[in-house]
């Protein structure tokens, strides 16, 4: 089983801490971006008479945006994980 990690470890070498930053960065975006998401859809579809036109209008606009924002978070975890010399999962 592959570890993902959240942090970085500062002892290793400059470059290895380079890639690894990407690592965490994209997981932390990835994640990020997808609670969002999953808030907007909320927002958007079942509680979608509890909320106002404008708030609507923002869910569902955040649900594209941030759909980008987890595709550039798997990237960005691609970069690391490819410049690492793993295979990206």
């Amino acid at each position: 089983m592959k570890h993902f990690p959240l942090f970085v470890d500062s002892n290793k070498p400059s470059a290895f801490r380079q890639y690894m930053r990407c690592i965490v960065g994209g997981n932390w975006l990835m994640l990020v971006s997808l609670l969002v998401i999953i808030s907007s859809i909320i927002i958007s579809y079942p509680l979608a008479q509890a909320f106002s036109i404008p708030m609507q209008i923002t869910a569902h606009i955040s649900t594209i945006v941030f759909a980008g924002v987890l595709k550039v978070g798997y990237v960005l975890r691609c970069v690391g994980f490819n410049e690492l010399g793993q295979e990206v999962i």
